[in-house]
């Protein structure tokens, strides 16, 4: 059967697929090159509107020359700007600064300044080309310059948050040097910033604009006053506030329990200003550890408020006073006989030289007065005792019965130690071997010590 549709043979599809791949190729790098040709060397224009002039050397030498600027300090300027798209694209059009020196300037009336055009530092200024201006030059009006130191005020509206406190502002500068012509300046008296702290829960650093007022109170407007200064910064430190409780740490002992006393602190609470970090965890401040044992039946104590780093007392009350009253305690000095020894060395007998003692005791009057020496037994400690001679040791004193009684201070006994006879039991204590004065100290215990090496310590 014959065909009706002609094929086309694979040996004929290939020339036709190349022709179609090289007008393609054609196309895209066309396509390109323009692309790229008329990002990059293709020059556009740009208009930048309202540039502010700046006048160098106007508050040093020209103000040195004791001439100011009447008018034309205010100048704008528009500029057209020529140059390749790609450059145009990276200029930030509020980066470029118009400058016009005033150095040259040496007398009054009115002068004609040139002025610089200063590109952005990214922007090759060699690719760039001032097309026109709105002005070529800055006419500027020159008067003999007054200077005029002013107070600054603040307004402070609102409140800050509740907790919060403010404390003193701080305003830099502390006056405004304002020039001017000598007229211009006579009525104006102080100036004045409004600063809102509504809310604040934290320190507030702000760049505020001022006002200019009269000795009436009157806004003083009149742009031919300048100042050294177009901004007045304000500080207001804003410290979270909290109420803080004093307080004493208490240690009992027998006979002086908190039973027995009452006690009050004036202020009993203080209200500390600092930062919400160091406040919030802080609710107690502990003036001192008193030792109940150490106090007199009626006493009282005063002491410097301590304040944790990075705060302070709002308020003048920097000490507190603690007032202690004691009831049902009283002292009284008990002597006993009673007198044992512990841990005494092996091989050797233990002779308390020291018969009586005389103990102050210290607890509830009624058991006070009911107990006697035969209620004490004192303990002599032999456990760094080592050899034979006579010794100071320390001594417990144990009160038997009464359980609101303590004793008051330490104390000493004179042991003489000897070795044990061959034949004996061992280890013994001896009775009292003679009257001896009863040694005390309130200066803590000691170790047993010899009472004098060479005469009565005898060598093993």
């Amino acid at each position: 059967m014959a065909k009706n549709k002609k094929e086309t043979r694979p040996a004929e599809q290939e020339p036709m697929k190349r022709e179609y791949q090289i007008i393609l190729s054609i196309l895209i790098a066309l396509v390109i090159w323009l692309t790229v040709g008329d990002v990059n060397a293709v020059s556009v224009k740009t208009t930048v509107r309202n540039i502010p002039v700046e006048f160098a050397e106007e508050d040093t030498t020209l103000a040195d020359n004791g001439l100011m600027l009447l008018s034309g300090y205010d100048t704008t300027i528009n500029l057209t700007i020529k140059g390749p798209r790609s450059v145009l694209w990276k200029l930030d059009k509020d980066e470029i600064r118009l400058v016009a020196n005033t150095s040259g300037i040496t007398t009054t009336g009115i002068q004609s300044l040139s002025y610089e055009i200063i590109y952005p530092d990214n922007v090759p200024r060699d690719q760039l080309q001032l097309q026109s201006a709105s002005a070529y030059a800055v006419t500027v009006t020159v008067g003999e310059l007054y200077t005029k130191e002013v107070p600054i005020y603040c307004d402070v509206t609102g409140k800050v948050a509740e907790g919060y406190v403010a404390q003193e502002l701080v305003i830099e500068p502390g006056v405004l040097v304002l020039r001017a012509q000598r007229d211009a300046l006579l009525n104006v008296n102080y100036a004045k910033v409004t600063l809102d702290v509504s809310n604040a829960e934290e320190t507030i650093i702000e760049n505020l604009e001022y006002k200019l007022y009269d000795m009436n109170d009157i806004p003083v407007e009149n742009t031919a006053i300048r100042a050294a200064t177009k901004r007045v910064q304000v500080t207001m430190p804003v410290k979270a506030v909290k109420d803080v409780a004093l307080s004493v740490n208490l240690v009992e002992a027998a006979g002086s329990s908190r039973d027995q006393i009452t006690y009050s602190i004036d202020p009993a609470m203080i209200r500390l200003m600092g930062d919400k970090e160091i406040l919030e965890n802080l609710n107690n401040i502990v003036l001192d550890t008193i030792y109940l044992q150490d106090l007199d039946n009626y006493q009282t104590l005063t002491y410097t408020i301590p304040l944790p780093e990075g705060t302070q007392i709002v308020g003048e009350d920097t000490t507190a006073t603690v007032t202690i009253v004691m009831e049902g305690v009283s002292e009284r000095y008990v002597t006993t006989s009673s007198f044992t020894c512990e841990n005494v060395p092996e091989g050797f007998d233990a002779a308390l030289v020291t018969e009586q003692l005389e103990i102050l005791l210290r607890g509830l009057t009624a058991e006070l007065d009911a107990l006697s020496g035969a209620n004490l037994t004192v303990v002599a400690d032999l456990k760094n005792v080592q050899a034979e001679g006579s010794y100071t040791v320390p001594v417990t004193v144990k009160i038997n019965g009464y359980d609101n009684v303590g004793v008051k201070g330490s104390y000493q006994v004179i042991v003489n130690v000897t070795k044990s006879p061959a034949d004996g039991p061992g280890a013994r204590i001896a009775p009292p071997i003679a009257a001896v004065p009863q040694v005390a100290s309130d200066e803590g215990e000691l170790d047993a010590q010899p009472v004098s090496a060479g005469d009565t310590t005898q060598t093993p």
